[in-house]
């Protein structure tokens, strides 16, 4: 997943939080990884963002400067706050650019003095924060982890100050009275400003605003404090060897016995193999005591002080709660409209989970259980995988023999490539961990982008799958482009004396996540505020969810997945018998965000104080089949309540519109490269400097329907 921190100054592309769908993974989507900021871009009059021209140098001001490499310039202590603090000083150079134009006559308050400018802003204070941020929870160095978080306190207090200088928003409001005829992305960005002026508390008195700048720098404090809490635990428990029963043979000789007790960890690689295939259902159930509640009761705490801050911000600014706040300028707009949406969503649920969850039971007697037996969430998947071998013939194993993580990563290469007609040149990364690996993007003989893969599982390093952006693309004053630059961070298995076999699962993850890299390399808004992902948080995640559905493919699949010993394709049989078994689960599973969503939404609709694990406990029992598990709390561990909150409901409003959009790609074919480039120029191109909605429906030919989604939460598809 992808996500925009601070503020929608910022642009900063920060990722927060597994994306990867079919993961089973508590917190992650159902296809599935922002966004965007205290600010969402809003769904603008204006019909589309114009073609990408170049822009005259501003007046008055200094020259653009050049482009800069932030992995070349951020990888050490020293070298990642001078990043951070050299883009904030020229982005305060361009402030007080801007206000000179104070007073001055109409004909001195042009486009590029005022307006452009501003977006000069967003831009410098994006580069100031991006790379700081992926370095303060990848680099493997506690010291430059520890000083790249110096960065987003910084940049979160520039912006704050930002919007609550009058001087500032008197030159812009005074360029938008002039009545400059502005279209496309400039006309959005000129309305999206002089919305978050007022958003942000620019008509606050003075006592007012300094309450809300310390709120907000106790907001950032604690949210940095609450991620890197989850980043730091790595919980783990002790078995006997014969717990590892029904695990691969290569999980098994990865994980030997020490003292003649086997330890298993809650990193991904280790967790989500154990609690899916291990016989050992009480091992099982205390590994996902300690996934749950990684991030420990410290975090409890946090989350609860960072609920009450949010609500008193929101009070302050005028809404009744932060949901209130958060969601206005999103898709949804409202939190009626987001409540009805979830409603809406467990009813049509109710019936096909029942008869999943009869299922499961069914398996569980099947194999020596008894009716009467309590199932835990973590029980859903090894049931689910018994239904799907027992009723479809489905192994999941058997089948991530055919998923080596370097062939399915030069095939993810090779496909995205064909469809977007791009060529990836892997260059040296010279990057931040030896594992660590660079690629540019060229496309008709320029070079567009480029990208980094952080792939593999270590200690200390941020613990889901996510896009971060590492610096956001834009036509510099000067007229030259900037073109973006992205890290892909998974938590994949390592290729070492054992093959590195991913789960089918892992598969969707990695198709889903580079998803949002293309998204970042191929804008061509002229504008940082609209620069790829940066579009508004409940529409981010549908191109990379869409980009899901490659990974179900036979003619996709062909291209790359083949036996890591034999060299042979997947069977007829088990490709049937995995596209067979997809629907089932899909309930539950879909349930499960639901009660996320909730979640989420309870949380920040309430009074405070308020007991985040009675709300947990009390949603889980209205929203899930599956019981609350007892001394557990799953908010200590929910990265999305950072950056995502009241906003998680987004993921299931994006999977609507991205089943939709895949009606015109089944049609045409996931590879029809007429099909890919369309896609490509009237969505990826566009990034949110168009109405959202807009974009799909001029793709599609007709407007977004909820339709296709429907099927698809009722097994049709």
């Amino acid at each position: 997943m992808r996500i925009r921190r601070t503020s929608f100054t910022a642009a900063v592309v920060l990722a927060l939080a597994a994306c990867g769908p079919a993961s089973p993974e508590p917190e992650t989507p159902t296809p599935p990884a922002p966004t965007v900021s205290t600010t969402d871009t809003t769904a603008a009059k204006a019909a589309g963002a114009k073609d990408a021209q170049p822009l005259p140098a501003p007046e008055n001001a200094q020259s653009a400067p050049a482009e800069f490499d932030p992995v070349a310039e951020g990888m050490t202590a020293a070298g990642v706050k001078k990043l951070c603090d050299d883009h904030l000083a020229r982005a305060q150079e361009l402030v007080t650019a801007i206000k000179a134009l104070k007073g001055a006559p109409a004909d001195k308050l042009t486009y590029e003095s005022t307006l452009g400018r501003f977006d000069d802003v967003i831009l410098e204070v994006a580069s100031a924060g991006e790379f700081p941020y992926l370095m303060g929870v990848a680099h493997p160095e506690a010291a430059v982890r520890e000083a790249a978080k110096s960065c987003e306190p910084k940049t979160d207090a520039f912006t704050t100050a930002m919007w609550l200088d009058q001087d500032l928003a008197e030159v812009l409001r005074a360029y938008a009275k002039k009545g400059d005829k502005l279209e496309g992305e400039r006309a959005r960005l000129l309305s999206d400003v002089l919305r978050d002026f007022r958003r942000n508390g620019l008509e606050l008195d003075a006592k007012k605003q300094q309450q809300l700048r310390q709120m907000n720098a106790a907001i950032t404090k604690g949210g940095q404090e609450f991620m890197s809490n989850i980043g730091a635990s790595t919980e783990s428990i002790e078995i006997d060897p014969k717990s590892l029963e029904g695990l691969q043979k290569e999980y098994i000789e990865g994980h030997p016995a020490k003292d003649g007790k086997v330890r298993i960890t809650t990193d991904y690689p280790d967790y989500f193999p154990f609690i899916t295939h291990a016989k050992d259902r009480k091992a099982a159930l205390a590994l996902y005591v300690k996934f749950t509640n990684r991030g420990g009761k410290q975090n409890v705490k946090l989350l609860e002080d960072l609920l009450a801050l949010r609500s008193q911000k929101a009070k302050l600014l005028g809404y009744e709660t932060w949901a209130d706040y958060a969601i206005e300028p999103r898709m949804a707009k409202t939190r009626k409209n987001v409540r009805e949406f979830l409603d809406k969503l467990q009813a049509a649920l109710k019936e096909p989970a029942k008869k999943e969850l009869e299922e499961l039971r069914a398996a569980h007697v099947a194999a020596g259980g008894k009716k009467t037996d309590v199932l835990y969430p973590p029980d859903r998947y090894y049931l689910e995988e018994k239904v799907k071998k027992a009723k479809y013939n489905f192994d999941s194993q058997a089948l991530s023999e055919y998923f080596e993580i370097g062939a399915v990563k030069k095939g993810l290469l090779d496909i995205t490539a064909r469809m977007y007609g791009l060529e990836y040149k892997e260059v040296p990364a010279k990057a931040w961990h030896p594992d660590v690996t660079a690629y540019e993007v060229w496309s008709k003989g320029q070079k567009i982008g480029k990208f980094y893969l952080d792939l593999y599982s270590r200690q200390d390093k941020y613990k889901h799958a996510a896009m971060f952006g590492v610096r956001t693309a834009k036509r510099l004053s000067n007229g030259t482009w900037q073109h973006p630059i992205a890290a892909l961070e998974c938590n994949f298995p390592k290729p070492g004396a054992q093959a590195a076999l991913m789960s089918h699962d892992d598969v969707v993850t990695f198709f889903h996540e580079f998803g949002h890299v293309l998204h970042h390399m191929l804008t061509q808004s002229e504008l940082a505020s609209y620069s790829g992902t940066s579009t508004v948080r409940d529409f981010v995640e549908a191109p990379s969810q869409m980009f899901e559905e490659w990974a179900w493919s036979r003619e996709v699949l062909d291209l790359f997945a083949r036996h890591h010993k034999t060299g042979a394709k997947i069977p007829d049989d088990l490709f049937s018998a995995m596209t067979r078994s997809r629907a089932f689960g899909r309930a539950l599973a879909t349930q499960r965000q639901v009660f996320l969503a909730t979640i989420d939404q309870e949380l920040h609709s309430r009074k405070t104080p308020l007991d985040s694990t009675k709300v947990v406990a009390e949603v889980q029992g209205k929203t899930d089949v599956f019981p609350y598990v007892k001394d557990t709390h799953f908010q200590s561990s929910f990265g999305h309540l950072i950056g995502y909150d009241a906003g998680y409901y987004g993921y299931q409003w994006a999977l609507s519109l991205s089943r939709d959009v895949l009606t015109r790609f089944r049609k045409d074919g996931l590879l029809n490269t007429t099909t890919a480039q369309a896609w490509r120029t009237e969505v990826l191109a566009k990034g949110g400097g168009a109405d959202e909605r807009g974009t799909v429906a001029r793709f599609l030919g007709r407007e977004p329907s909820h339709d296709a989604y429907f099927s698809y939460l009722a097994g049709k598809e």
